[in-house]
């Protein structure tokens, strides 16, 4: 018999799948409680991704006998998890009962914390988006507390929304703008927002909202979104880039999401840029590399040339965000050139340096800046100048949403993991 167990700490799938199978063998026998939950996981992913599927499906698909398979479906729909839909078309034979996930039982909500804006999502056990719901953050809603009453604004006005009950929600992931320890589900730093400094985050959701809850950095749940449904689906090393208000990277090695020891891998706004010196890092405060290409100092590279020619500050063009400014460098306006180009050659800078440890397949940039057609193809034409470390680059397919779907993927897994323990 194959037994198959998922990766717990997998963190990307297909579309459809919630993590990969992996046959596995032990040197000391497997308790047969635990070998049933194997088996259920198992069968719960392989219905999932192949919706509708008869229990013939699943015993070819699994390599599990038909006993086997019969059981462990019967567990699943007394759980409320899988259901049938009738019979299927025969092939000769008896007409197959037809399978699927039972998508309505329960559902798992997302929320993205950002430097402006606070942005969330409603999926169900398929992670199918039923509802969203996003608000402008004043100061005084960038407190701890302010966010927290938010999200649980969010999550009721997202149920309404979508007709089911609060107490039908089983998981909450928040992606914060900084430094988390998700262990602890603190967040060490986030200086785009206002004291947040050692925030015990989950606690304090957890309390809010009484479900359970998973934090973690915004540009991790970024990257996790990309490779479960977006531009990194199928590859197992890579970095996704995220330039907005803040600059932050994802990274992905061998198919894990790589944390690191302190949790600061990925922290690449802290970065040094060329012809700068280097100075002390501040948690508290945005890093070098983030004040020179995130887009608030794009912007304030852009308002010191239209000084420079004279245009007043407050004339319309000198109010304009980052992605507006690469929208005038895309229709060939001289100045806006000048500063896009002068973003895209840090940028390439720092992608090379990263190549260089890592070597990634492909380099992801998402975010409102990061994002920029034009942006990613004048960096991409400075990459390929070098001989080594030449990453192909893609802009993010999820765009502003990548984040909301790595954290809707992180919540079906918990679900998934606690539904079937």
């Amino acid at each position: 018999m194959i037994i198959f167990v998922m990766k717990t700490r997998e963190n990307g799938a297909s579309s459809q799948m919630l993590g990969p199978t992996t046959s596995v063998s032990t040197s000391s026998p497997t308790r047969p409680a635990h070998l049933r939950q194997a088996n259920a996981r198992t069968l719960f992913q392989l219905v999932r991704a192949n919706d509708p599927c008869s229990k013939a499906d699943l015993v070819r698909l699994s390599g599990l006998s038909a006993p086997t398979v019969t059981c462990a479906i019967s567990h699943l729909e007394n759980l409320g998890l899988v259901e049938s839909i009738g019979d299927g078309e025969s092939t000769g034979g008896r007409r197959p009962e037809l399978l699927r996930i039972n998508a309505s039982h329960g559902y798992v909500a997302a929320a993205d914390i950002g430097g402006t804006r606070l942005r969330m999502m409603l999926a169900d056990l398929n992670g199918s988006v039923l509802s969203s719901w996003s608000i402008i953050l004043t100061k005084n809603q960038k407190t701890p507390q302010g966010v927290c009453g938010l999200i649980h604004e969010g999550l009721k006005k997202m149920c309404q929304e979508a007709g089911i009950s609060p107490a039908k929600i089983f998981h909450l992931t928040a992606g914060a703008p900084g430094i988390t320890n998700v262990t602890e589900g603190i967040v060490l730093s986030a200086p785009n927002l206002l004291d947040w400094v050692r925030v015990p985050l989950r606690t304090m959701l957890q309390r809010e909202t009484k479900i359970p809850v998973i934090i973690d950095n915004d540009t991790n749940l970024a990257a996790v979104g990309e490779h479960w449904r977006g531009a990194a689906a199928g590859i197992s090393t890579f970095v996704f880039i995220a330039i907005g208000t803040g600059v932050g990277a994802g990274i992905y090695l061998g198919g894990q999401l790589h944390h690191g020891a302190h949790w600061s891998a990925g922290e690449i706004g802290y970065l040094g840029t060329h012809g700068e010196k280097r100075e002390p890092m501040q948690i508290n405060q945005p890093g070098q590399l983030e004040r020179v290409i995130g887009g608030h100092g794009v912007e304030i590279k852009w308002a010191k040339m239209l000084q420079q020619a004279g245009i007043p500050r407050d004339s319309e063009q000198a109010n304009l965000r980052a992605s507006q400014i690469f929208d005038l460098a895309r229709d060939g306006d001289a100045a806006a050139v000048e500063v896009i180009q002068y973003a895209a050659s840090i940028l390439a800078d720092t992608i090379t340096d990263i190549s260089l440890l890592l070597d990634p397949a492909i380099v992801v940039l998402g975010g409102g800046v990061g994002s920029h057609p034009e942006l990613c193809r004048l960096t991409q034409g400075l990459i390929q100048k070098h001989e080594v470390s030449q990453p192909q680059l893609r802009s993010s397919s999820l765009g502003t949403q990548a984040q909301l779907f790595g954290a809707l993927f992180l919540s079906l897994k918990a679900t998934e993991a606690s539904l079937l323990s």
